[in-house]
């Protein structure tokens, strides 16, 4: 899909211009943090991304190109994330609402994925994760209480493995489409 026609907020300039200067390479992601650590977006900022689903999370296009993807991700009360890693991408975002409850898994000596640790993150916490990193993120507060999350994958999400604590089986996944908003 296409970027969005509207500009994206002035406040996500420094993330944009490091974003938009990278080149044959995806972005280091100790810089992305930093990006987000010292970034001063809200809510408000981002209210025009701000669309919501019933059946799953909703992934809200802000700007992209060929080495990155930024999304406002909207997930109501009990949305979650299948367990994933993220492939050939990193990943980095910032909790703009809500509690964002992530779980991170590691391998069995069988192979299946195992839990091994949940954290509450609250808003303006920064969650950074490599390719090979396995989490699942979710919305686990009251009902009517949102999740909003920027994100920012280098390079573009496009696909990712997927995994089940029921079994060995898993697999890749297409990343759920996002949406150009007011496209």
């Amino acid at each position: 899909m296409p970027a969005p026609d509207r500009t994206p907020p002035a406040v996500l300039a420094p993330i944009l211009d490091y974003l938009h200067g990278l080149q044959h390479e995806r972005a280091d992601l100790a810089m992305l943090e930093r990006l987000l650590v010292e970034s001063k977006v809200t809510l408000a900022d981002v209210r025009d991304y701000l669309v919501y689903q019933d059946d799953c999370y909703c992934r809200n296009l802000v700007a992209e190109s060929p080495w990155f993807n930024l999304l406002v991700l909207c997930w109501k009360s009990g949305q979650r994330s299948p367990i994933h890693d993220h492939a050939a991408s990193v990943c980095a975002f910032k909790v703009l609402t809500g509690v964002c409850s992530e779980t991170v898994y590691a391998f069995s000596p069988c192979g299946q994925v195992v839990p091994v640790q949940t954290r509450d993150r609250p808003a303006g916490e920064i969650v950074a994760s490599h390719d090979s990193e396995t989490h699942q993120v979710s919305n686990l507060q009251p009902e009517g209480q949102c999740l909003v999350t920027l994100h920012i994958y280098s390079p573009p999400l496009k696909t990712m493995k997927v995994f089940s604590i029921t079994g060995k089986t898993g697999g890749e996944w297409l990343a759920p489409e996002h949406r150009t908003v007011g496209a």
